[in-house]
């Protein structure tokens, strides 16, 4: 039944489909078990419960504790979850990156069901392997961060035990079936009673409901267990239609099921069982179960995120369960710190596997924010541990299930040395203003928090503590990470360089990946300086690549670009009156070769350099942007510091020991399925469209092994590859946090390279008058020469400076142009002066423009609107505080 609505809401769905529930909600295990719906006298929402109920189970405190909770961890019981959902017929798969590659419009795998999105052309398709699956999908969310060590229950790395059935009724199963196994789980497995069990009705949707469906939250002993979504309808063009392939989407909140599992009084302790357990000699923590147990009864209430009064509410939590300000300070801090130092460490160490890295732009913002904010604790608290020892403890811990965890801890251990030096800087950096700040105001709002942050990289945490070492009190918003992360995201949209309107036009048959150069073609468009043909061998710009040049009927082609399907040619003058190239004509297409050559090679060369850098320097390396020139290409990376020399080195060597092996360059096209399964993720290094058929680009070294594999529309050098000949990197430099770009040069270009280069060194040496290769030690000689001059130099301004200040310190203005003298010389003249006289006020200038100005403390002047005032008329430009102001004369 397609569901009426006037608009397409939550709200109104919701209230579609409790119309209709027998539709939508009632399964068959719900009458077997005597299961009757009822409506929330709290909430207002409605429910099935095999008693009769006032309230949905929601609004009452947890009820699941144990007085000896149960001794099992992660991975034993992802093996009873799997097993469980093994001999009911799903196959158990390897979880996806926690980086979500394949979905551009994603940092971060937020949920298990975007394991198998893959979006085309703004079409949601599924790319599965297996159906019915389950998947122990670690995931990352950053919206509750205050909350993570505190409430017992939040996390920002979790894994969602994905259970999916697809293209229902075609395969898999639907709801009855859902529920069934959802039923049997919950009270077979997990031991929920069959009376504690409640099923409240709700609606998911995709942000745009552009995909939507009924759901059936389980719930439990005042618990969310796992929310089950039946993916069912679909909204094109604001017209709603039933899908043809229904989606079952079941997302278990795992770390919540050992919980209730375990009955610890709170998900931390279940979660992290192992880690604790290996961690335990290096803990000075006291544990007070019965101190916690009483905590543990508040904190289903609390969430400090929403809030308003989180502070007042908590206060009256405490006092309501009789804990007092010093128990919660010095014993329950210190646990919800030690907690959330044990969630942003996992969150960390999956990320940084699957190659992730802390920075200030993207998804890394969120990665260095738990990072600062898990090292603010630790120094908070003075905990004897490291990030390391906690990341070292977790993999182990989860090394059965997630094997690559302990392969991937040298770099998070440099990644987190790093890190921790530019924090400690930034923390000195930031003390003084952080000071001043708190002088001014004890109020901070987003703004605020969020310049702190991007600007000095100062933490919440980090003020609150500056702020209470100094006696001050401040006023922070409650739910200041989320403030803080606000707005960060914003989608970028690169428009087309060919601005022409186009009619419909067919499809453009493209020749170049047949690597032809030349056609007769028909023209099908023109307009002022564009042509359209019906085939063309120009390769237009994209994936970095340039555009092919070279002429149609004589007449240079300047640029490509691609318009949908169709190939716009952009020539280098009005067109649309030229007899050879109206509408219908047959016209000579020639590409230039030389171009399109070096393009090829700057392309392949691309991938080359990417592979080798991942070689060279980790798995964490992943390309950010690319351009292939016809001089030189550059492809950014993202690392966690700048590259050195060695680095540099290293990458060259391998990539050049790759073309001197003879290496294999191979285009396929592929399933997407076949694409993932045979190559990776990797695939999608170049950012390409994950399309139902990809083209797939191969680089393999002489024994067939494949080291490079890229979904790529670019060409390359299939049967070519000696023309790559040799890479030569030419500069590296830290472009942004967290990237560094790598310019280089290949195959013809290579070589234009080092004869430039050889041409610039002669020239050196034959003004140095020295052997070309004593060029260098010439060069160090001259500057050692300079460097003793400008000592001297210096030496006279000093000596210059005291004798004249001495002959003018009696006077309290003193304005003169000092003629050629330095600026070096009217800085130390002005400051002897203002030293020997605090009243003094000087203005120096010299035959260069250069101005100083300098005010001593009791002069009653202001240096730089001194220099203004006097020098108005003579265009003076600077800048400066009270006590000294420079700057040059215009005129």
């Amino acid at each position: 039944m397609i569901p009426q609505v006037s608009e397409l809401s939550k709200k109104t769905l919701g209230a579609e489909f409790s119309k209709n529930y027998k539709e939508y909600y009632l399964v068959k295990i719900f009458d077997e078990k005597g299961y009757k719906r009822y409506n929330c006298e709290e909430c207002g929402r409605y429910f099935w419960s095999t008693k009769e109920r006032k309230a949905c189970g929601e609004h009452e405190p947890y009820s699941f504790f144990k007085e000896k909770p149960v001794k099992i961890g992660y991975v034993e019981f992802w093996k009873k979850f799997a097993e469980f959902f093994e001999k009911n017929g799903h196959k158990e798969i390897q979880r996806y990156p926690v980086v979500s590659r394949w979905r551009p419009d994603l940092y971060f795998t937020i949920a298990s069901i975007q394991d198998f999105q893959r979006v085309e052309n703004g079409a949601m398709g599924f790319e599965y392997p297996a159906n019915p699956l389950v998947v122990p999908q670690l995931c990352l969310r950053f919206s509750d961060i205050e909350n993570v060590g505190v409430t017992g229950r939040h996390f920002t790395g979790f894994m969602m035990a994905g259970q999916h059935s697809f293209e229902y009724p075609k395969k898999g199963y639907w709801k009855d079936k859902c529920i069934e196994l959802n039923y049997k789980f919950l009270t077979e497995v997990l031991g929920v009673k069959k009376d504690d069990l409640i099923y409240h009705e709700d609606v998911w949707a995709m942000g745009d409901f552009s995909e939507f469906g009924p759901s059936l939250e389980s719930f439990a002993n005042g618990i969310e267990l796992v929310n089950s979504v039946f993916t069912e309808f679909e909204c094109i063009n604001g017209k709603i239609r039933e899908l043809d392939d229904k989606v079952i989407d079941v997302g278990w909140g795992f770390e919540r099921l050992l919980w209730f599992y375990t009955g610890y009084d709170n998900a931390y302790r279940a979660a992290f069982e192992g880690t604790i357990k290996k961690m335990s000699k290096e803990l000075s923590l006291d544990f007070d179960d019965v101190l916690f147990r009483k905590f543990a009864a508040i904190s289903g209430e609390l969430d400090v995120t929403e809030a308003k009064e989180a502070k007042t509410r908590l206060a009256q939590l405490l006092k309501g369960v009789g804990i007092t300000v010093e128990d919660y300070e010095k014993k329950l801090k210190p646990l919800h710190a030690f907690y959330a130092i044990l969630d942003h460490t996992r969150s960390l160490l999956f990320a940084i596997a699957d190659g992730g890295l802390p920075s200030n732009i993207g998804g890394g913002y969120n990665l260095r924010i738990i990072l600062r904010r898990a090292l603010s604790f630790i120094e908070r608290y003075n905990f004897k541990f490291t990030i390391l020892d906690v990341a070292s403890a977790d993999a182990q811990a989860l090394q059965e299930l997630y094997p690559e965890l302990m392969g991937s801890l040298d770099t998070l251990e440099k990644i987190v040395a790093i890190e921790k030096e530019r924090y400690e800087k930034s923390k000195q950096n930031s003390a003084k203003i952080i000071e001043q700040m708190v002088a001014k105001t004890n109020k901070f709002g987003a703004k605020e928090l969020k310049l702190l942050y991007e600007s000095y990289g100062v933490t919440p945490e980090l003020l609150s503590d500056v702020a209470h070492q100094k006696g001050m009190k401040i006023e922070m918003p409650e739910n200041w990470y989320e403030d803080i992360l606000q707005g960060d995201f914003a989608k970028k949209v690169k428009g087309a360089k060919a601005e022409v309107e186009l009619p419909k036009l067919p499809r453009t048959e493209q020749l170049y990946y047949d690597y032809a150069t030349e056609s007769k073609s028909k023209v099908l468009f023109v307009q002022k300086n564009f042509v359209v043909l019906d085939k063309s061998p120009f390769y237009p710009e994209g994936g970095g690549q340039l555009a092919d040049h070279g002429r149609i009927n004589n007449v240079k082609v300047t640029d490509a670009q691609k318009l949908g399907d169709v190939i716009v040619h952009t020539m280098e003058k009005d067109v649309s009156k030229e007899k050879g190239l109206a509408i219908g004509s047959v016209v000579d297409a020639q590409v230039d070769k030389d171009r399109r050559n070096r393009l090829m090679i700057h392309h392949s060369a691309t991938h080359l350099m990417n592979s080798s850098a991942r070689s060279a320097l980790g798995k964490h390396i992943w390309q950010e942007g690319t351009l292939k020139d016809y001089a030189k290409a550059r492809i950014d990376l993202t690392h966690y510091d700048k590259l050195s020399d060695e680095d540099v080195d290293a990458i060259e060597r391998i990539a050049n020991e790759h073309i001197a092996d003879g290496m294999k360059i191979e285009v396929n096209w592929l399933d997407r399925g076949e694409a993932e399964s045979k190559y990776g993720f990797v695939i999608y290094q170049g950012h390409g469209v994950p399309a139902k058929k990809m083209r797939i680009v191969t680089i393999a070294d002489k024994h067939g092994k494949v080291f490079d594999a890229q979904a790529c529309g670019g060409l390359h050098l299939v049967n070519r590859e000696s023309r790559m000949g040799m890479v030569k990197i030419i500069e590296t430099a830290r472009i942004s946090d967290g990237i560094d770009r790598v310019e280089f040069t290949a195959g013809p270009a290579a070589l234009d390279y080092f004869q430039k280069e050889d041409r610039e060194l002669t020239g050196i040496a034959h003004e140095m008058n020295v052997e070309k290769m004593k060029s260098l030690g010439a060069v160090r000689s001259a500057r050692e020469d300079y460097s003793e001059m400008y000592k001297k130099l210096a030496q006279s301004n000093e000596v210059i400076s005291t004798i004249m200040a001495d002959q003018l310190s009696g006077q309290n203005l003193v304005e003169m142009d000092l003629g050629k003298a330095p600026r070096e010389l009217l800085r130390k003249l002005s400051g002897a002066i203002v030293e020997k006289n605090a009243k003094a006020a000087v203005l120096l200038t010299n035959s260069a423009g250069d101005v100083v100005c300098a005010c001593g403390v009791h002069s009653g002047k202001s240096a730089i609107e001194f220099a203004k005032e006097k020098l108005a008329k003579r265009g003076f430009k600077g800048g400066g505080s009270n006590k000294v102001a420079e700057g040059k004369l215009q005129a």
